[in-house]
């Protein structure tokens, strides 16, 4: 712009009849062009208002049909008109001998705790009272709500129920719950599809423990934030890989034996990491197995293997059903049998052979599956926790784009790991990791693998059954450096 004005003022000394017909082309051509763009920004918004309206709509016919879901005990008891002076001030005060519960939005803006009894008078399922009734409170001071629960089935290890809740507020929320022995975390929606985390125990201690950490967590949110994704205003990192992106991505939700459950989460959850992946992350090649039997995951390895070299940046995403037998862990293909001694398991050892052959420069493998955990050949597991000191961000991404990394990320240790988390089809593992590339994309930051376990293992906390891990086994090599999802906006 500046320049074009410097040519047009030589050009009035010049000529002031021709400096008389540029300006007045000039602008001309700019008010066409502010027309255009104002088209452009007016069609944007009408978008984006008619996917708003879309979108409010669709979360009110899920609340609708979720609400028809309620039992008739439960809508009596939520619907109940509360008391003004009801709220309870502290955890402390809450009535003993109950399950506690306590829970928040994504950003911490909306705190709660509260608690539930067993109504005595109601069936019995399995042993346990199929209704639970008692109080939620918000944390600012004045907000109660009703609770409700019902016992929609028991497993062996594992009861899912189905939650309610009408506060005084006007948020009314719908969702599910799974409980482990005394502990238990679950999720739900409000009427206007806000997602709501919530944990519970039978112990009132470890549930004013979570619900101080989410306060302090609310109360640091902004620097908390800018530690793990750099502001805005500083100057965009840009890296530059020396070689090239690739990923292997194994689903399992359908097993040919009746000795295993069939799975909600595995293939959703590779779906739609492969769409985050390939519209943001400049991958060359991504592979994809849906439902693979055992032949055509190791094959998927061995495709992989001819592809990479020792420049280049591998990516892999397992989950599935896991089996451990006298310490040794198997990962099993859909073609599986029910019980071990046949052959088709997948025994990770024959997966370490197959990832060694795989000459990339980084390589970082995901595994959401029960009992698998640290089971790949070495044990310096490093349990990311918030008390250790580790960096949430690191500041030297270049450091860990040029030294060799080997990685694992696991949903879980030795135990069960849960399918799918409240109303979605994801398993709280492939969510987390998926809204952490979203948000990476939208901050434009590169986003290392140790911070993405901090991230997923915060969507854990409180749940003392299980826990993600990161460690790097110890025959792979690792050489200090770290896997790095780089949006491509960051690519130099």
């Amino acid at each position: 712009m500046i320049k074009k004005l410097k040519n047009l003022a030589v050009l009035f000394f010049t000529s002031l009849f021709l400096f008389t017909s540029l300006e007045a082309s000039w602008i001309t051509k700019k008010s066409d062009e502010s027309k255009e763009i104002k088209k452009e920004i007016k069609k944007e918004k009408k978008q984006k208002s008619k996917w708003i309206k879309l979108k409010k709509k669709e979360n009110k016919q899920e609340y609708k049909k979720e609400d028809k879901k309620i039992t008739k005990e439960v809508k009596s008891w939520i619907t109940k008109k509360l008391k003004k002076n009801k709220h309870i001030a502290s955890i402390n005060d809450l009535p003993n001998d109950a399950i506690y519960f306590t829970g928040s939005n994504e950003t911490k803006e909306i705190l709660f705790y509260g608690y539930v009894v067993p109504d005595k008078t109601s069936d019995l399922i399995d042993g346990y009272h199929k209704t639970s009734k008692g109080f939620g409170y918000f944390n600012d001071g004045k907000t109660t709500c009703r609770i409700g629960s019902t016992v929609l089935f028991v497993e062996p290890e594992e009861l899912t129920a189905r939650v309610s809740g009408n506060c005084t507020n006007g948020i009314n929320f719908r969702g599910k719950t799974s409980q482990t022995q005394n502990a238990g975390w679950g999720q739900a929606k409000t009427h206007d599809g806000e997602i709501l985390n919530f944990n519970f125990n039978n112990n009132k201690n470890k549930i004013a423990k979570i619900f101080d950490n989410n306060v302090k967590s609310a109360k640091n949110s902004e620097r908390f934030f800018e530690r793990q994704i750099a502001p805005k205003d500083n100057k965009k990192i840009v890296l530059k890989p020396n070689g090239k992106y690739y990923a292997l991505l194994i689903g399992n939700s359908l097993y040919d034996a009746k000795g295993w459950d069939q799975l909600v989460s595995p293939v959703n959850d590779i779906t739609e990491i492969k769409k985050i992946l390939d519209k943001s992350y400049k991958f060359e090649k991504i592979f994809m197995i849906k439902n693979g039997t055992k032949k055509e995951i190791f094959n998927g390895f061995k495709e992989l293997a001819k592809l990479t070299t020792t420049n280049d940046y591998v990516f892999i995403y397992y989950s599935g059903h896991g089996e451990t037998r006298a310490e040794q862990a198997y990962w099993i293909p859909k073609d599986g049998s029910s019980e071990w001694g046949n052959g088709d398991w997948i025994n990770i050892n024959e997966l370490n052979i197959f990832l060694t052959e795989i000459k990339a420069h980084h390589l970082a493998v995901m595994v959401d599956s029960c009992y698998v955990g640290g089971k790949f050949k070495g044990t310096n597991i490093l349990d990311v926790k918030k008390d250790d000191g580790r960096k949430i961000w690191t500041d030297n991404l270049n450091d860990d784009l040029n030294l060799r990394a080997r990685s694992v990320l696991s949903s879980g240790s030795t135990g069960r790991v849960s399918d799918t988390v409240g109303n979605t089809n994801h398993s709280m593992f492939a969510l987390s990791l998926l809204n952490i590339l979203k948000l990476a994309d939208k901050e434009e930051v590169p986003i290392n693998l140790v911070s993405v376990a901090m991230n997923i293992r915060s969507a854990f906390s409180g749940n003392f059954n299980q826990k993600p891990y990161y460690y790097h086994p110890d025959t792979w090599k690792h050489g200090g450096g770290d896997f790095i999802f780089i949006p491509k906006k960051n690519l130099r």
